[in-house]
């Protein structure tokens, strides 16, 4: 080892050693290893030849002990040459990597990539409603690839009034199927129309892009949005009003509207909303009044063409102080809301008047809804305010309903009233000869009037209708100057309630004599007697839902089963002793439904020589689908006392075994 190591170092320090020459020895060597090579050759067979020329060539070579120096020499020259080797590979991958990137970078990508509709809505985003309007939907193919298919879906308010698109759509509406595009294509489409809205709202203009990129199998979606303000409108609205009135005092507010625009104006409706107090003298065929809103249907308004809507009337008694007035004109929507397009308001002061009238029904000055049969206690009172003499005043109470021939639904028949009235048709007249003092009513001087009247019980061949009640107070001098002047109390409008109503009965017999009960007639102390309970709905006025019926068995009375049912559920709750009865609703055209079920008596000593309780208060709750009112009605209990059943007449007291 120590030779070796010395024999590295000459080498290194002597700088004479050069890796890639061969020694004498060396040289000897492979010359004796030939030799006995070739000896070999002529002495054995091919094969054998072989293997020993190989075998002696090793030997020859390794048994030479060749230098250290030599053999690392070798090593390291092959090294390098792999190393060389492999670098120029990665190298020149990683020239043909770059040469790759920069030619994709520079021409640029040619397939999809994630963006293929740009779309774009161009128009005013400010509404004049009435005038035409025109909006330019630009779309364009951004995919850089061919699209198989595009299609535009536009959205307009449901108020927009289309006059003209270009292209047609292929589908209503506003479906345009656009088919297959190139690379880059675009294109516009053109709508045109008007718009109804109602002034001061927003709304919005939407398109759907949905398109099929040539190297997809599957669809894409462009959404673009445009918000819309109704911010003018070519309609011109003018209300003109008193600046100041009387209680009493006829006056007339004006609505006046003008279509400033180019087109025609289609389906307008113009409402006034009345001032709180004003009671209207008289209205037009077409007017509907509702409450304190007055709608008149105009139609069609050509350009440059006025309407005017004028509404005669006075204020009611008790009315004072800057009462507002608004007026608008606009078209119904598909959902039957309003909207207007011209809006007006005006201020009307309403001065202290002469005299004071309140009129009271049923303890309130407010609509009310009632049933027929029902009665009326009402109050007329009434008081001098003027600060002068009121002279030759006239009270009249008047009950009105747009029925047939103007009759009125109050049962006059069956008035009361201890004043003494005049009655005249539909109204009852209060005159100095049946009050004193309404010849002069002094300064704060004031009175009353009490009288009641029923509803008529039933509307015969009377078709149904609110009944409006107002008093009318005519006034002759104020101290000595003639006025002749009426004032009037705002109406309290009755509306009828429908006449739904239960009726529970018990029997032991059925109408045919067959006895649909069982066990001994009278009851007896401990034996059981059956008897079958009816509950009938019946009406003749208006639908009603939400029903229920319901009703309490007695301690000594058993639930046995359902008989019959013609609509709804029946079930009994035997904690409560409870019996019910559901329906969902009785439409209009129903006139009744029935339910039948049987109950067992069983009386205790405490029942005998009376009536038995078979079932306690019947509870009928529902609500009135035509005026929207909830209500409750009732039906006595029932006994064994049944004076209309065959075989159960006279037997209902309880006895002894």
């Amino acid at each position: 080892m120590k030779n070796q190591k010395k024999q590295h170092h000459e080498s290194k320090s002597g700088g004479t050693h050069h890796p890639h020459e061969t020694s004498a020895d060396e040289k000897k060597l492979a010359a004796s290893a030939l030799h006995l090579t070739a000896h070999a050759v002529h002495s054995k067979d091919p094969e054998e030849r072989r293997e020993e020329q190989v075998e002696e060539g090793l030997k020859a070579i390794y048994d030479g002990k060749p230098s250290k120096e030599w053999l690392n020499t070798m090593e390291k020259g092959e090294r390098s040459r792999w190393k060389i080797v492999v670098w120029s590979i990665v190298g020149l991958l990683g020239l043909v990597s770059a040469l790759a990137w920069a030619g994709f970078w520079w021409f640029g990508p040619r397939g999809f990539s994630g963006t293929g509709l740009d779309i774009r809505i161009e128009g005013s985003p400010q509404i004049v409603i009435g005038k035409e309007v025109t909006y330019f939907i630009n779309w364009s193919n951004v995919a850089k690839e061919p699209l198989a298919s595009t299609e535009l879906r536009v959205s307009f308010p449901n108020d927009f009034i289309l006059t003209a698109t270009e292209p047609k759509p292929n589908q209503e509406p506003l479906v345009f199927r656009l088919g297959s595009q190139s690379a880059e294509a675009r294109g516009t489409i053109k709508i045109t129309g008007r718009f109804t809205g109602a002034l001061g709202t927003k709304s919005a203009i939407q398109v759907i892009g949905t398109y099929k990129p040539a190297s997809f199998n599957s669809n894409f979606e462009t959404l673009v949005t445009k918000e819309l303000e109704y911010a003018d409108t070519v309609l011109e609205g003018s209300l003109a009003v008193p600046v100041k009135a009387l209680p009493g005092d006829d006056i007339v507010l004006r609505y006046e509207i003008r279509n400033k625009g180019s087109d025609s104006l289609e389906g307008l409706e113009v409402r006034m909303y009345l001032p709180e107090g004003f009671v209207p003298s008289a209205s037009s065929s077409n007017d509907v009044l509702d409450g304190s809103l007055l709608r008149r249907s105009i139609g069609s308004l050509a350009p440059n063409a006025t309407v005017v809507m004028e509404v005669p009337g006075t204020f009611a008694f008790g009315s004072s102080g800057d009462t507002p007035v608004r007026a608008e004109a606009g078209t119904v929507t598909e959902n039957d809301s309003f909207a207007p397009a011209q809006k007006a308001e005006a201020t009307i002061s309403v001065l202290a008047g002469d005299l004071s009238v309140n009129l009271i029904v049923n303890g309130s000055d407010a609509d009310r809804a009632v049933a027929l049969g029902e009665w009326q206690r009402i109050a007329i009172s009434y008081q001098n305010i003027s600060g002068a003499h009121l002279k030759g005043v006239r009270l009249t109470f008047r009950a009105e309903t747009d029925g047939e021939g103007g009759k009125s639904l109050i049962d006059w028949e069956k008035l009361q009233d201890a004043a003494g009235g005049v009655r005249k048709n539909n109204s009852l007249e209060f005159t100095e000869d049946a009050i004193d003092g309404l010849e002069d009513i002094a300064p704060d001087g004031e009175g009353l009037i009490d009288l009641s009247v029923p509803i008529a019980a039933s509307l015969g061949n009377q078709n149904e209708a609110p009944i409006r009640v107002f008093v009318e107070a005519f006034i002759a001098k104020v101290d000595d100057e003639k006025v002749d002047r009426t004032i009037s109390t705002k109406p309290v409008t009755l509306t009828l309630q429908t006449d739904a109503e239960l009726l529970s009965a018990a029997a032991y017999t059925a109408e045919e004599g067959i006895a649909i009960g069982s066990g001994p007639l009278p009851p007896v102390v401990g034996a059981v007697t059956s008897y079958r309970i009816f509950w009938t709905i019946q009406k003749t006025l208006h639908g009603i839902e939400r029903i229920k019926v319901s009703a309490t068995l007695p301690r000594n009375v058993e639930w046995m089963s359902v008989k019959e049912v013609e609509a709804g559920d029946v079930s009994y709750d035997p904690e409560l002793r409870l019996v019910t009865w559901s329906v969902n609703k009785m439409p209009t055209s129903v006139g009744s439904v029935l339910v039948a079920f049987d109950v067992a008596l069983t009386p205790s000593e405490a029942d005998v020589g009376r009536f038995a309780k078979l079932l306690g208060e019947s509870r009928f709750e529902f609500t009135d689908t035509d005026i929207g009112e909830s209500m409750i009605r009732t039906a006595p209990a029932l006994t064994t006392d049944l004076p209309g059943d065959a075989l159960a007449k006279g037997k209902g007291v309880v006895s002894r075994p």
